[in-house]
């Protein structure tokens, strides 16, 4: 492989995976080097912390703290950029932007990580589009009696317990369609019980083993506002008049359609993307399989079953070092002696609001008290790691 001087390392997505390889990087590099150039490839014009999406639906003051701009992410002096662009194409030493830009790469980090339904994440280029959203659907919570949310992962534990924090007096009720809440692997069935019993104890009304399907709610229109009454299998009638949709966890790889060796013009790229979840296949180390130079980390890439932010202070580091250990077995004709991944502990921590929520630390046994949520997140929502990571003063 042939390495360009100053050396090219491009970073696709500036969430939490990406910007965790980016400070990674800076931190190793010093102000004074001059000969690696990053550039961070994000689709928005600011960095969207989604750990916060719930609580500015019920509080004006978050809706404009949970989007963090970029301009301060690199120092002023240093040959780094950001350039806003959606990817549309990955090649073997270049990307493609949707307005056909071309950008070349020694290192590709791919960090596109993954869409929710509204309001959990946004299908926007422009901040203020998700916060005009927001904004909305706030006053139409504020007019709304009965309020019914699909889906009791993380997304929808969250916001029911927002939404019924801050009105008590509304009816909210959350379905889902399986046995257990936040029924994801690899977590206690502890936290699982407790959340139901915490929203419970909140005054939520929980909904198990239904699976139910909206008239007009779907996933590009996941906030409704419309007369709806709901018929259970087990013969429950439930009245609302506004409707969520929070399941339907979507990931996007469709730009490695492009993607081959050099020396293998048939090389058919479908093989590293996993069929069903479309992540891409990498190696321990984040590698993509079959592509030393190119990495792929968070929710795009099948490293975790259970992709999270807090997994990405494990995993983005990781990737940042490989690169530099790649870069510096290049200059010294050595090879490289790469870092593997490990399994991010599974953390959850979970907030139904500013002193209330759920929480499960498996480094200091299993913990599911409100102390732990508000301690670690329910207060600001973790909005400072943010901003300080995208080093806003």
């Amino acid at each position: 492989m042939t390495i360009t001087n100053p050396i090219k390392i491009v970073v696709v997505g500036g969430s939490f995976a990406g910007i965790a390889v980016i400070n990674t990087l800076l931190s190793a590099l010093g102000p004074s080097s001059k000969n690696i150039e990053i550039t961070l490839i994000e689709r928005r014009d600011a960095r969207h912390h989604s750990l916060g999406a719930f609580r500015a639906l019920i509080n004006e003051e978050f809706h404009s703290q949970i989007w963090v701009p970029y301009t301060s992410l690199f120092p002023k002096d240093s040959p780094h950029k950001v350039i806003q662009g959606q990817l549309s194409e990955v090649h073997h030493g270049y990307i493609v932007l949707g307005t056909g830009q071309s950008i070349a790469f020694d290192y590709l980090t791919l960090c596109t990580g993954s869409s929710n339904p509204a309001p959990a994440k946004f299908n926007v280029d422009f901040s203020k589009e998700a916060i005009e959203i927001t904004n909305k659907t706030r006053e139409d919570i504020k007019k709304s009696n009965n309020i019914v949310i699909i889906g009791g992962g993380a997304c929808g534990v969250e916001m029911s317990g927002e939404i019924k924090t801050a009105f008590p007096e509304k009816t909210v009720t959350l379905i889902h369609a399986s046995g257990t809440l936040i029924d994801y692997p690899g977590y206690a069935d502890k936290l699982k019980s407790t959340a139901l019993t915490h929203l419970q104890a909140l005054g939520v009304d929980v909904v198990l083993n239904e699976r139910i399907t909206i008239e007009g709610l779907d996933y590009n229109n996941a906030i409704q506002v419309a007369p709806r009454t709901i018929h259970t299998k087990a013969g429950k009638t439930i009245e609302s008049d506004m409707q969520f949709l929070a399941v339907g966890i979507q990931v996007d790889t469709s730009y490695m359609s492009t993607l081959r060796p050099p020396e293998n013009s048939n090389f058919d790229p479908q093989t590293i993307i996993n069929e069903g979840t479309h992540t891409i296949k990498v190696q321990k180390t984040f590698q993509v399989v079959g592509f030393d130079h190119i990495f792929a980390v968070g929710d795009c890439s099948d490293f975790s079953k259970v992709p999270t932010a807090a997994a990405c202070t494990y995993t983005g580091p990781t990737v940042a070092k490989n690169i530099l250990a790649l870069i510096e077995a290049d200059t010294k004709n050595k090879k490289a002696k790469l870092v593997k991944g490990s399994g991010p502990p599974a953390i959850m921590c979970l907030a139904t609001g500013p002193t209330t929520g759920v929480t499960h630390l498996p480094l200091f046994g299993a913990k599911f008290h409100n102390f732990f949520s508000r301690a670690f997140k329910s207060k600001d929502l973790m909005i400072g790691l943010s901003t300080a990571a995208m080093n806003i003063k």
